[in-house]
């Protein structure tokens, strides 16, 4: 809780210059699966709480920052095998983009994040979630592209594809190869976004 807090506070500031900028703030849900770790599917869901500004330098193009945290990780459960495991990941994010609005309801993104990891927990047989082994990377480079419906001008849902640029941790089984050498973060995001007054 203490991160989404942060999150609100910078928000709130960052709102004081709206008179320049356009603020928003958001929430939604991701699913997510880790690419590498043997098992597929966007089984692990998560929380997704922030907010971004953006300014036009054209009638139809803005550039976007935001600041947000992000749950992340992977899910399977096999009953009938007796598999099961689960990864949750906490992540802080930056991530900047640029935004076209195709016409006044559609607006598309592209862009990249920088994400810091906050806590990287695993279930390996069901007993309880402890920290990660082996240990993920402190630092998440990614990739997003995203697709927005304005409602109203100040209501807006957004659906987002992020993935891992660079590896997250190493294969767990010391496998690499030459073009991958580990795992990687793998995301569908739906959000809902609000845009702030200006003051």
């Amino acid at each position: 809780m203490k991160y989404i807090t942060a999150i609100i506070l910078i928000l709130c500031l960052l709102d004081g210059y709206s008179q320049d900028f356009n603020a928003n703030i958001y929430t939604g849900l991701a699913a997510s699966q880790i690419d590498g770790d043997t098992y597929s599917g966007y089984n692990k869901a998560g929380l997704i709480i922030g907010g971004n500004i953006n300014r036009y330098f054209h009638k139809k193009w803005n550039w976007q920052m935001g600041l947000r945290y992000i749950q992340k990780g992977s899910k399977y459960t096999n009953t009938k095998n007796g598999v099961y495991y689960k990864c949750q990941l906490h992540y802080l994010e930056v991530p900047l983009t640029i935004n076209y609005k195709y016409y006044n309801k559609v607006s598309f993104e592209a862009g990249v994040s920088l994400g810091y990891l906050i806590k990287a927990l695993e279930d390996k047989d069901g007993y309880g979630l402890i920290d990660a082994n082996p240990q993920f990377n402190n630092f998440e480079f990614s990739g997003i592209a995203g697709l927005y419906y304005h409602f109203t001008d100040k209501l807006k849902i957004g659906a987002h594809y992020s993935y891992s640029i660079l590896t997250i941790r190493p294969f767990t089984n010391g496998y690499s190869t030459f073009i991958d050498g580990g795992q990687h973060n793998n995301i569908l995001y739906f959000a809902l976004y609000y845009k702030l007054p200006s003051l």
